[in-house]
């Protein structure tokens, strides 16, 4: 393949591996979830040790929470080879269920918390396939504040996110 092409496709399929760990997370997709990272790789984000092991809290903490949205902004990507750095701004919010999750420490029952930081990654290609094998979490900013629905519940059902396989974007899928 022509190196460039090659830098295109290798760039293009982190970015989606980026993509997917959003949306595994705010649908609460275990399997999709796991697919994101390699079985060795290494998390420090809010929790330190296998990625393997993240997933089950990750999903401990956002299943007590009402709602979740996590995007991804600003991405840089470096790849060497069959190994890649990456620098993926985040936005995350989450609205807390009662109790809140320990992972917001000081967070009140129902509060909105907003999160802004940075996913850095090492990724590595095995077998065509590029997956995280380490990410560091870096939070540049956190705002906790009291829930506002203000017009939410007026937008018709079936135009809400929904935190499950009911969500539009699976019956979307081709």
């Amino acid at each position: 393949m022509d190196e460039n092409l090659r830098r295109v496709m290798d760039r293009h399929e982190i970015e989606e591996v980026l993509a997917r760990y959003c949306r595994a997370l705010d649908r609460l997709d275990r399997p999709l979830l796991e697919s994101c990272f390699h079985p060795d790789s290494q998390h420090n984000h809010s929790y330190k040790g296998p990625s393997s092991t993240f997933c089950d809290f990750a999903f401990e903490v956002l299943s007590s929470c009402v709602a979740t949205h996590h995007q991804i902004g600003n991405i840089s990507i470096r790849v060497r080879g069959d190994f890649a750095h990456t620098d993926c701004y985040f936005t995350a919010y989450h609205r807390l269920g009662d109790p809140p999750p320990p992972a917001f420490p000081g967070a009140k029952p129902g509060e909105d918390v907003m999160v802004g930081g940075r996913y850095i990654d090492r990724f590595e290609r095995r077998d065509g396939v590029w997956k995280i094998i380490r990410r560091t979490g870096v939070h540049d900013w956190r705002r906790y504040e009291a829930p506002c629905d203000h017009g939410f519940y007026e937008t018709p059902v079936d135009e809400r996110g929904r935190r499950n396989h009911d969500d539009y974007v699976y019956d979307a899928e081709f």
